[in-house]
């Protein structure tokens, strides 16, 4: 029976990312509180490079008396403290994100495709053109003859007006066809699809 439990034992493992706990600075050899303190190794690191440097270059931007340039310093090499512990802590290098931060800066804006520069086109009007065919009618064409005029004398005429009636609108069933010749682009395309059907 325990050969059994043992067989049915399942063993289950979770891997999750350790919690890590930066080192911090917070007091002296003595034990009393470093002032704005607690501090990072960054933050340690930082604040002594930019020290530093900014007394190495003391010489190109200073205003000449060392009471005015280590106030200077000091507040920006505070800063620059201040500034490396609001960092966020990841587990990522430092190296890592400054080259990540470089090519994100210096990519090309279109991105790359198989190690080439992507070019985009300019936008541009690309159109066609599209003919209709019209199914042609035969055209008769009449010969021309040549009247001489003939000298009119004038005459008084009585004009007469004549009232024509114009004529009525042919009703044509939903299926026939009309006789009436298309005289619009529309009326052209519906003669020829309802002759489409008809096919």
């Amino acid at each position: 029976m325990s050969d059994e439990k043992q067989q049915q034992t399942e063993v289950a493992r979770f891997y999750t990312r350790s919690r890590k706990f930066p080192r911090l600075i917070g007091r002296l050899h003595d034990g009393t509180k470093i002032p704005g303190g607690p501090y990072t190794v960054t933050q340690g690191i930082v604040a002594a490079v930019l020290l530093a440097l900014g007394l190495v270059t003391r010489g190109l931007w200073g205003m000449g008396t060392i009471l005015v340039d280590i106030p200077i310093v000091l507040l920006v090499a505070w800063g620059g403290a201040w500034g490396a512990g609001r960092l966020p802590t990841t587990r990522r290098n430092v190296a890592s994100l400054v080259l990540g931060a470089f090519g994100a800066v210096f990519s090309p804006a279109a991105g790359k495709y198989q190690e080439q520069t992507v070019k985009l086109r300019p936008p541009h009007f690309a159109g066609g053109t599209t003919t209709i065919s019209v199914a042609s009618t035969p055209v008769t064409t009449t010969p021309t003859t040549t009247v001489t005029p003939v000298p009119v004398t004038p005459t008084v005429a009585i004009a007469t007006v004549e009232e024509t009636l114009a004529p009525a609108a042919e009703l044509v069933p939903a299926g026939a066809t009309s006789a009436r010749t298309p005289v619009t682009g529309v009326e052209r395309l519906l003669a020829q699809a309802r002759g489409s059907k008809k096919e």
